[in-house]
């Protein structure tokens, strides 16, 4: 499958990435894996998104898809060399634990002004998602915020806050073992996120 944006949209959307001009939420692309991406337009009808420009214009296999036909050639070839052969089968089979423990995620953050005058100054609040969750919508600048949230144990954390007003975000990755008490940010730390967006061209 392979993505392109013939006419990329300027449209400014709101905080949720709601597009008033067509009257629809348009999902962001830009943070996801290939094998995310794919599974989306597997599973729903994709019109517009946003993407980052390395994911445009070259193949995004799913590897999902993949592994099954792997794994199917492996099976066919398997009956057919042994279609005399009975198997049975003495083992009782475990029952599997999909039990997945939380934890809860406690940490301080916030982001501090800078003496520099550019173009962060105009920055008001930003958004804050972990693993492209909102967990907070609104974090302004200047103003220190406690967040508590529950999150699957031992597993990875995507900090990222992304600016209500404009491309501008920040991402860091942590895990519960390093995550640190407070997270304090410098405006200048931003980097202005480079994003295509519109309606989306699919060839398979």
């Amino acid at each position: 499958m392979k993505i392109t944006i013939p006419t990329p949209c300027s449209e400014k959307l709101n905080d949720v990435n709601f597009c008033s001009k067509c009257q629809h939420q348009i999902i962001d692309f830009s943070q996801l894996e290939d094998q995310t991406v794919s599974k989306e337009f597997e599973k729903n009808k994709v019109y517009c998104g946003i993407f980052s420009p390395n994911q445009l214009g070259r193949n995004i296999v799913s590897k999902t898809i993949s592994n099954i036909a792997v794994f199917s050639a492996i099976g066919l070839i398997g009956t057919t060399a042994n279609a005399q052969e009975k198997i049975t089968c003495t083992e009782t089979p475990q029952p599997k634990n999909e039990t997945i423990q939380n934890e809860t995620i406690e940490f301080k953050i916030i982001v501090n002004k800078s003496d520099a005058k550019d173009s962060y100054s105009s920055i008001i609040s930003y958004r804050l998602l972990v693993n492209n969750e909102i967990i907070e919508e609104n974090i302004e600048v200047g103003k220190e915020y406690t967040i508590k949230f529950e999150h699957p144990k031992n597993s990875h954390l995507n900090v990222r806050l992304a600016s209500n007003q404009n491309q501008y975000q920040l991402s860091r990755n942590y895990t519960s073992n390093n995550l640190p008490k407070e997270i304090k940010l410098q405006l200048s730390d931003f980097k202005l996120k480079p994003i295509i967006m519109g309606k989306i061209a699919v060839k398979r």
